[in-house]
C-alpha cells in the first residue's frame, strides 16, 4: 500500500515537531529541512490543525508545535485521517464486468484494515523513542 504524499508530509511535521518539543517551529523551517515545497505543507498543516495534534501561531515569530505530548498521538489515527475512506481500487470506474462475483475489492478492504490495525501499535513517541537526538541532527543537515 502507498501512502498519498499527504500522509506522508503530516507524519513527516509531527515526526519534525516532535524532535522538536520545547520549540515553536517555522513551517518554512520544516519545508528546509525535508526539501519539499512549503506551500504542500501549509496544505498539510490545515489538516494536522483540524484532527487537534498541531498547534499554530501566527506572527513574526510564529509557527506550529505539537498540540499533545507525542505520546498521545496514534499513527493509525493520522493515517486514516489524512488517507479518508477511499478504496485501494475503484471498480466502478470503469465499470468492472466480474464485480458481482469479484472479492478483490474485500481482500484490499480487509489488507486496509490490517494495515492500520498493525499502526495503532505505534504513537509518534514510538516514532522518536531513542533517536531523538539523531533526528535533530539529520533534519539540521548535519
Amino acid at each position: 500500500m502507498q501512502l498519498k504524499r499527504y500522509t506522508d508530509y503530516a507524519l513527516r511535521i509531527l515526526v519534525y515537531l516532535g524532535a522538536h518539543p520545547d520549540e515553536v517551529v517555522s513551517v518554512s523551517r520544516i519545508a528546509q529541512a525535508y526539501g519539499v515545497s512549503r506551500n504542500h505543507l501549509l496544505k498539510v498543516m490545515n489538516g494536522l490543525t483540524e484532527q487537534g495534534l498541531i498547534t499554530t501561531y501566527r506572527g513574526k515569530h510564529g509557527g506550529l508545535r505539537l498540540a499533545l505530548p507525542p505520546a498521545d498521538i496514534n499513527v493509525a489515527a493520522v493515517v486514516a485521517h489524512m488517507e479518508g475512506d477511499n478504496p485501494l481500487i475503484d471498480c466502478a470506474n470503469p465499470p468492472c464486468p466480474i464485480l458481482p462475483a469479484c472479492q478483490l475489492n474485500h481482500a484490499l478492504r480487509d489488507a486496509r484494515q490490517a494495515f492500520i490495525d498493525h499502526l495503532s501499535r505505534y504513537t509518534v513517541a514510538d516514532l522518536l523513542h531513542g533517536k531523538q537526538q539523531q533526528l535533530v541532527r539529520l533534519l539540521a543537515g548535519d
